[in-house]
């Protein structure tokens, strides 16, 4: 007779998660396959079917229910003490071994599920023992199978209830001390968020064009109205992108359009689905400020992986931070492994990723088309910040020929440089399809710019504004001792060279300072 070791319970609860939240993952696809099922069968058209998480950190208890089928008082002991076996089946249910709803086991000191079924008078409660399976496990001395271990810690018991009711509630009592993050509220809500299949929030304007998208393409749905004490949980995506500036989240780009696509083997099959932000692409997004950077990989709208899963398909590590947006996966043969963190090996997964990392070539060719676009903006502002700079210098004097040489050689170096950025710019511009998001991101950056470049434009009048001149008569040469009437030219000429060691030894803005101070009190 083949013996199961006591040791297979522990991979399939301490061990077999990367961090403990992803246990409301978990118990949250049971339930969605739940209200699935009521739906598909209309069991309760009239009413609201939800997922509702409580966490109590009086009594270190959470508590997730839904609304659903629930479970005939019968079934119980098989669908629940059943340990990786399931009648769920695989590409069509969201859970489908038979080892999530043993989560929970490895968090609390006791796991409880609590169900009843509509038409039943009984509910019936099925309390595992977590602490002391665990004591179990560890004990070396202990030589039980798992299936002893499962009847030592396993009890079940049964209450009177309305016959009209119907729901199913995992209850996790006595978190773990080393568990407390599972405790925290707004931790909590930001990963089911994330993690679980709600809604697109309101504030992402984009919302209907995916949903527009989904209908014509006869995409599930698959949404869920979930809460967590209360508060009901959508995706968190919206318009702006943020960095942190002293503590404050700043905006400092935008999603102004969206592309939507199809992912498809060569003979027209679906495998996925994906949309993603179109934005200047400023920068790889900042993680601590954004919460939903980077494509993610989902399959029925739960996430699978994280905002990492997908990086090793671009050419750059960095490149995934660069957007925002969902790959859905939908072909059946795209199975999940048991941790949900990618899918399975097979010749579908192999297409897919081959497809994906043709489609990721030319997400890299945008944010790399968008920064020489930058890069060419950039350098003409350049050039006319030393041109201003050269006719302020030519208005007010400069401090001796050097600085004048200096000045004209680093002009002709800014000319040469703007010159070859729009070489670079129209190049790219003619090599790039009307149909090519990047059209539209380089217009956008070309709009950010045109700030810049209508103030560096502004009127003779504004400039001398916003520059603090020396006082020199008109007519004068263009050097600064030359404003210096008190001074004869052997004195101007030895003001000049200590304006010149000035200008070398101190940062710009101090040396024009501390000339321009100079220059007013020998005027005095």
């Amino acid at each position: 007779m083949i013996r199961i070791g006591k040791y297979i319970i522990e991979n399939l609860t301490v061990g077999m998660y990367s961090e403990s939240k992803i246990i409301f993952r978990e118990y949250i696809q049971n339930a969605a396959d739940q209200i699935d099922l009521a739906r598909k069968n209309n069991m309760f058209p009239n009413e609201k079917l939800s997922i509702d998480i409580t966490i109590d950190n009086n009594t270190r208890s959470i508590i997730i229910k839904d609304n659903a089928t629930g479970i005939p008082s019968g079934d119980v002991s098989k669908k629940l003490g059943d340990v990786a076996d399931s009648n769920k089946e695989v590409g069509i249910d969201k859970g489908f071994r038979g080892i999530g709803r043993l989560g929970g086991l490895a968090y609390c000191d006791t796991l409880r599920f609590v169900t009843t079924y509509k038409g039943e008078k009984l509910k019936t409660i099925m309390n595992w023992d977590a602490k002391a399976l665990l004591e179990l496990i560890q004990d070396k001395d202990a030589k039980d199978s798992a299936q002893e271990i499962l009847n030592q810690v396993i009890s079940y018991k049964t209450e009177q209830c309305d016959e009209e009711e119907h729901f199913f509630i995992v209850e996790m009592i006595n978190i773990r001390k080393d568990n407390h993050e599972l405790l925290n509220v707004d931790e909590v809500r930001k990963y089911v968020a994330s993690n679980a299949p709600v809604p697109y929030s309101n504030k992402f304007i984009y919302r209907n064009e995916i949903y527009n998208f989904m209908r014509e393409n006869s995409i599930l749905l698959n949404e869920y109205e979930i809460y967590v004490n209360d508060e009901v949980i959508h995706k968190n995506y919206g318009t702006y992108l943020y960095e942190n500036i002293s503590g404050q989240a700043k905006k400092y780009d935008e999603i102004f359009n969206i592309r939507i696509t199809k992912i498809e083997r060569d003979n027209g099959e679906v495998l996925a689905w994906m949309w993603y932000g179109i934005s200047r692409y400023e920068k790889a997004i900042p993680e601590s400020v954004n919460e939903m950077r980077g494509l993610r990989l989902r399959q029925s709208n739960i996430q699978l992986g994280d905002d990492r899963t997908l990086t090793k398909f671009f050419k750059e590590s960095r490149g995934n931070s660069y957007f925002v947006g969902e790959i859905h996966v939908i072909h059946k043969e795209l199975i999940p492994n048991a941790r949900r963190d990618y899918f399975n090996e097979n010749i579908i997964r192999y297409e897919f990723e081959v497809i994906l990392q043709e489609y990721f070539e030319t997400l890299h060719k945008l944010y790399h088309g968008a920064n020489k676009a930058k890069i060419a903006y950039r350098k003409n502002i350049n050039l006319k910040l030393k041109e201003q700079e050269y006719q302020d210098k030519q208005s007010n004097g400069f401090v001796n020929e050097k600085e004048r040489e200096t000045i004209e050689r680093e002009l002709k170096t800014k000319d040469e440089e703007n010159c070859k950025a729009e070489r670079d710019l129209k190049n790219l511009i003619e090599k790039t399809s009307e149909s090519d998001p990047l059209v539209e991101v380089i217009k956008k950056i070309k709009e950010k710019f045109k700030s810049e470049i209508k103030e560096i434009n502004r009127p003779d009048v504004d400039i001398k504004k916003r520059t603090k001149k020396a006082v020199k008569p008109p007519n004068t040469p263009g050097y600064v001792t030359q404003c210096l009437s008190k001074l004869d030219k052997k004195q101007q000429k030895l003001v000049s060279r200590i304006y010149g060691v000035i200008k070398d030894e101190l940062q710009e803005d101090l040396s024009n300072e501390l000339i321009n101070k100079i220059q007013n009190e020998l005027n005095k």
